[in-house]
């Protein structure tokens, strides 16, 4: 249903146009932003989980062992998110931010002098 764009309409035609140009771009907006997202997830291998922890393949073992990490296994292998145990890292934080004691400051007193 396209009616005929004439000298008289032409002004709604490129008004329409214009709107439906608008609505073309913020799709392909909302599109382009979705696919420039990092995955959720990126997973790593032991030795990287090692590496990124600053601990030995021996260490990454034992604390998978006591579920001590969040781990995942498939095939026989161990798997990390590397943005889970970054934020467990980040989780056992000392002191506690909202447990931290604000620090006092020294009060120093004047001794009285005995004459």
């Amino acid at each position: 249903m396209n009616p005929q764009v004439s000298f008289d309409n032409l002004p709604q035609a490129v008004k329409l146009l214009h709107q439906k140009l608008e609505v073309v771009v913020s799709k392909l907006d909302t599109i382009a932003s979705q696919n420039s997202k990092p995955p959720e997830h990126t997973f790593i291998g032991v030795d990287e989980a090692a590496t990124l922890l600053g601990i030995s393949k021996a260490s990454i073992y034992s604390k998978v062992y006591h579920n001590v990490i969040p781990y995942y296994k498939s095939g026989g292998k161990l798997y990390f998110s590397k943005q889970e145990l970054l934020q467990e890292i980040l989780s056992r934080r000392y002191p506690k931010q909202e447990e931290a004691p604000a620090r006092k400051q020294p009060q120093f007193e004047r001794k009285a002098t005995s004459s």
